[in-house]
């Protein structure tokens, strides 16, 4: 009997919830799982042609930098007025057309007045400061490991470094888009995102990449070769595109062994005795990246090529490049092409040639390990 009260109170409670779930399932409207007012569809196109990345190349045979299609891309919707980020989302879909590369994707925007930008996610050495501020994010580079400032022996066997004397990595690149004033209405249905042109958003590369090479004699006695360019700007707007002139920074890159100077293309240069004049004669090159080169320092633009050698003494030379930077090679097809030689000095008598590092061949190794 207490079993059969049980059950009849338990069926009761059943039926008074089934009954209140009916009254609150009328009175409610259906909707649906996803509220799709404020919600805009982005397109945000990548213009690929770079120099000396993609295109224009010196040589074509020579390495340049790795380049792959950004994998994502933010989109930033900013306040004009404070410039804060009011509403963002990455896009990770990719698509192509015949216009190009693009990035699409959805983003939740209440209406309103927007400034918007949109950069890749997925540099190495670039970097981004402040990216949720629209008037003063800015891209830049680290400066260089300590473990490399050591071996600039051009900045340390002729003087004390500077406190100001800032040397950090070339850059890798950024594709940025940009637009201001961008109205976004009220919409109860997905919507399209477009600049005040009324286009999708195009985004370019921040990044310049200079082609720079030199002639060498004698590069069988270096182990390594660096390079340190000054004059060049450390960082760049993302809401201009134009790089910071109160900023100047040095440069470093390694240089990369090429072919025979004559091979190369390379005339010799008038007066230089050792150019062309034997097989020893061979270039070095490399591509670098840059925010550009800052006007007002044209006075004191100068590239030092640092080397290890492999008799133990250190060599460096160093040039001023200011008017390379002012020749059609350097404005149209940003390739610095400088008609030097550099003479590698011979090991001193007696020496008995130092000696190169190297990696041998992993081996097994078995030991006991006492614990």
């Amino acid at each position: 009997m207490r079993r059969m009260l049980t059950m009849l109170r338990n069926l009761r409670g059943t039926l008074s919830l089934l009954a209140v779930l009916g009254v609150l399932a009328a009175s409610c409207e259906r909707r649906p799982l996803e509220d799709l007012s404020n919600t805009h569809y982005v397109r945000v196109y990548v213009n690929e042609d770079i120099l000396n990345v993609t295109q224009g190349f010196y040589n074509p045979e020579y390495a340049r930098p790795a380049y792959d299609s950004p994998q994502i891309m933010r989109i930033v919707l900013a306040d004009p007025q404070t410039g804060l980020t009011r509403a963002d989302r990455y896009l990770r879909t990719i698509g192509h057309d015949e216009r190009g590369t693009y990035y699409e994707g959805y983003v939740i925007a209440d209406p309103g007045e927007y400034d918007v930008f949109a950069y890749n996610f997925d540099t190495e050495v670039t970097l981004i400061n402040h990216p949720n501020d629209f008037s003063n994010a800015f891209a830049y580079t680290n400066e260089i490991a300590s473990h490399l400032r050591t071996r600039l022996y051009s900045r340390f066997l002729t003087k004390a470094p500077a406190p100001d004397d800032k040397i950090v990595y070339d850059a890798d690149n950024l594709f940025v888009a940009r637009s201001r004033g961008v109205q976004v209405p009220y919409s109860n249905k997905i919507d399209t995102l477009r600049t005040v042109q009324g286009d999708y958003f195009e985004a370019e590369s921040l990044v310049k990449y200079y082609y720079l090479q030199v002639r060498v004699k004698n590069i069988r006695y270096a182990i390594s070769a660096s390079s340190l360019l000054d004059g060049m700007s450390g960082s760049a707007q993302l809401s201009s595109g134009l790089m910071n002139e109160d900023d100047p920074v040095t440069v470093y890159f390694e240089m990369i062994p090429g072919g025979e100077s004559q091979a190369a293309g390379i005339a010799p240069v008038k007066g230089d005795p050792t150019a062309g004049s034997t097989d020893d004669v061979v270039i070095i090159y490399t591509t670098f990246g840059t925010f550009g080169k800052i006007p007002s320092l044209e006075s004191n633009l100068s590239i030092t090529f640092d080397f290890t050698t492999v008799y133990g003494q250190p060599y460096f030379e160093t040039f001023d490049i200011t008017d390379l930077f002012l020749t059609e090679d350097a404005i149209v097809r940003q390739w610095l092409l400088i008609d030097k030689t550099i003479v590698i000095p011979d090991p001193p008598k007696g020496s008995s040639g130092g000696f190169r590092p190297g990696v041998d061949e992993w081996g097994d190794v078995n030991t006991d390990i006492i614990i």
